[in-house]
């Protein structure tokens, strides 16, 4: 990431070209300059990003794997539609498995894990004090850094790995919801108070905020999308 200075236990930029396109892409899915239905333009990309085909392809085939894009008859790659369905099961996964990981945060020897929830924390009160759009690269990757310094806590390995899966695929629906001034207010109170409560070593307490937390958002990503569904109607 340009410009950022990384805190202990902070995520590093993507190390391979395949990782950094990667990314590039899931970064537009979920900010929403690639909408669900949309064409990956797949050649187009490969010039914009100056990559070879090669890597791009292995980077759709990963977005592929996460369910952020799909290959369709007749059309090629496109992106994933929303559904109410793949909503409703990546938050209930993602609810049973993001509190292992807050739990082992809580642990004495992972403090620089809470360096690093403290550094994204203050990174998007920073950016929200200046105006920028929640919906914008820079406060998706404060965002995104911040739970993922989280789940860094769980270790490398299938739990990290499936927690930032279905994190990308939860923030996809979350943005699309961010019309919710209210709950972005509760939001940003829910991660300092997460952030309290680890940093005090108070297991029981960081698990129980961030049910509230999923809970919340999970319940506001569903009003929209539902009520979208009205209106398309």
């Amino acid at each position: 990431m340009r410009g950022v200075e990384f805190p202990p236990g902070a995520a590093k930029a993507p190390g391979t070209i395949t990782e950094f396109v990667a990314q590039e892409l899931r970064n537009r899915i979920v900010l929403g300059v690639l909408p669900p239905g949309a064409k990956v333009p797949v050649y187009e990309l490969a010039a914009e990003l100056e990559v070879s085909r090669v890597p791009l392809r292995e980077a759709v085939r990963q977005l592929e794997a996460e369910s952020l894009v799909e290959n369709l008859p007749r059309r090629g790659t496109v992106v994933r539609e929303l559904s109410v369905r793949d909503l409703r099961d990546a938050f209930e996964i993602l609810q049973r498995i993001e509190p292992i990981a807050a739990r082992r945060a809580a642990a004495p020897e992972n403090a620089g894990v809470v360096d690093a929830m403290e550094f994204w924390l203050r990174k998007m009160q920073e950016l929200s004090d200046r105006k920028v759009p929640l919906v914008s690269p820079e406060m998706l990757e404060a965002h995104r850094e911040f739970h993922f310094a989280l789940f860094r806590a769980g270790g490398e390995g299938v739990l990290q790995t499936h927690l930032c899966i279905l994190w990308n695929t939860c923030e996809r629906y979350v943005m699309s919801s961010l019309p919710d001034l209210d709950r972005q207010a509760a939001a940003a109170a829910e991660h300092a108070e997460l952030v309290r409560r680890i940093r005090a070593g108070d297991a029981d307490g960081a698990t129980e905020v961030l049910a509230a937390h999923l809970t919340a958002s999970l319940t506001s990503s569903l009003r929209y999308l539902e009520s979208d569904d009205e209106t398309d109607g």
